[in-house]
C-alpha cells in the first residue's frame, strides 16, 4: 500500500513540474489562387492575380483563417475589380494593368499566425501585415495591437476603451519607430516629419509578427529617398510595455 501511495505521489509530481508541449506549427493547405482577366479595350485587359494562404483543416484555427482570406478574394472579385476596371475603361486606358498579390508566412508559432501580403501593380508596391491568434484574441481577424500587447481583451465591446487604447498604443509606437528611423541608415524624404508620420503609418496594424512572435513595424516603399523596399522596424511586445 505504501509502495503503491508512494507511485502515486511520484506521479503527480512528475505531472505538475512537466513542461507543456508546445503547439505544432499550422499545416499549409493548398494555395487560394485566383485570376481575373477583364477586357478593357480591344488591345488592354485588367489582369488581377491573387495568391493567399490556407491552412490545412485539421487544425481549430484553421477555417478561421481560411475564411478571412476567402472573404478578401470574394471581396475583391464582387467589388474591387469591377470598379477598377470601369475606371481604367472610362481612361481610355490602352495597355494591360495588372495586379499581383503575393503572400509570405513571417511566424507559424505556438501562439500566432502571422503572414506578410504584398500587392504590385505596375510600379507601386504595398505590403499589409495580418496576424491570427491560435488561441483567444480576436479569432477569425486580424489581431490589432492594443490586443496583443494586452492592453484591450478578446471580448471587450466599450469603443471609447476601444479608441483610447488604440490611441495610446499607436502614439507610443510611432515615437519609437521615428527614434529608430533616424539612427538607420536612409535618407528619408525631405517632407517627411514626426507630425505628418501620423498620416502615412498606422501602428495598430502596420505590423507582422517575426519567427519569435515579436512585432515588426514596417513603413511603405517611398518614405526613404533611396528605397523602393519596405522599411521595418522590429520592437519587442516588452520594449512597448516598458512605454505604457
Amino acid at each position: 500500500m505504501v509502495k503503491k501511495t508512494a507511485a502515486v505521489i511520484l506521479s503527480l509530481m512528475v505531472a505538475a513540474f512537466a513542461v507543456p508541449s508546445a503547439a505544432e506549427p499550422l499545416v499549409l493547405a493548398e494555395d487560394l489562387r485566383e485570376e481575373v482577366r477583364v477586357d478593357l479595350n480591344d488591345n488592354a485587359q485588367y489582369i488581377y492575380s491573387v495568391c493567399y494562404p490556407q491552412v490545412d483543416s485539421t487544425d481549430p484555427s484553421a477555417e478561421l483563417i481560411n475564411a478571412f482570406y476567402r472573404y478578401r478574394a470574394e471581396d475583391a472579385m464582387g467589388f474591387e475589380i469591377p470598379m477598377n476596371a470601369d475606371f481604367y475603361r472610362s481612361q481610355g486606358t490602352v495597355e494591360n494593368v495588372t495586379v499581383d498579390i503575393s503572400y509570405e508566412v513571417t511566424c507559424n508559432g505556438e501562439d500566432f499566425f502571422s503572414v506578410l501580403i504584398c500587392t504590385r501593380q505596375g510600379a507601386l508596391t504595398t505590403y499589409a501585415g495580418h496576424t491570427f491568434s491560435r488561441k483567444n484574441i480576436k479569432p477569425g481577424s486580424s489581431v490589432a495591437l492594443p490586443y496583443l500587447l494586452g492592453m484591450l481583451e478578446s471580448e471587450e465591446t466599450d469603443t471609447w476603451l476601444q479608441d483610447r487604447q488604440t490611441g495610446k498604443a499607436d502614439s507610443i509606437v510611432r515615437e519609437m519607430v521615428w527614434d529608430r528611423m533616424l539612427d538607420m541608415d536612409l535618407k528619408l524624404r525631405e517632407d517627411l516629419t514626426e507630425e505628418n508620420l501620423e498620416y502615412a503609418f498606422f501602428p495598430e496594424e502596420d505590423f507582422y509578427l517575426d519567427e519569435e512572435q515579436q512585432p515588426v513595424f514596417y513603413l511603405q516603399p517611398g518614405f526613404a529617398e533611396d528605397s523602393e523596399t519596405l522599411i521595418v522596424i522590429p520592437i519587442s511586445v516588452e520594449e512597448i510595455l516598458d512605454e505604457l
